[in-house]
């Protein structure tokens, strides 16, 4: 019996997170977006910075609220580039 795979990596595309943008548009700092949305500074600084890997609904629900603005604003799904 041969238990061996073959495993296919496929390009789904990219998901980015951008509040940077909303937070301009605000005239907002990450220490107010911190304080205004009760959130530690290192989960705002992930967040601004792209660098999460599990979105937390609660987080997106509290900076929607805070910035003013829709999920589609700071949320958006990049294509794979076609060779």
């Amino acid at each position: 019996m041969n238990n061996s795979s073959i495993v296919v990596y496929v390009e789904y595309g990219s998901i980015h997170f951008d509040i940077k943008t909303m937070m301009k548009k605000r005239k907002m700092t990450k220490t107010q977006l911190a304080k205004r949305t009760g959130l530690h500074h290192q989960i705002i600084d992930r967040y601004y910075n792209n660098n999460v890997t599990r979105y937390d609904k609660d987080v997106l629900a509290k900076l929607c609220f805070i910035l003013d603005c829709s999920l589609s604003d700071i949320l958006y799904y990049e294509k794979p580039k076609k060779n």
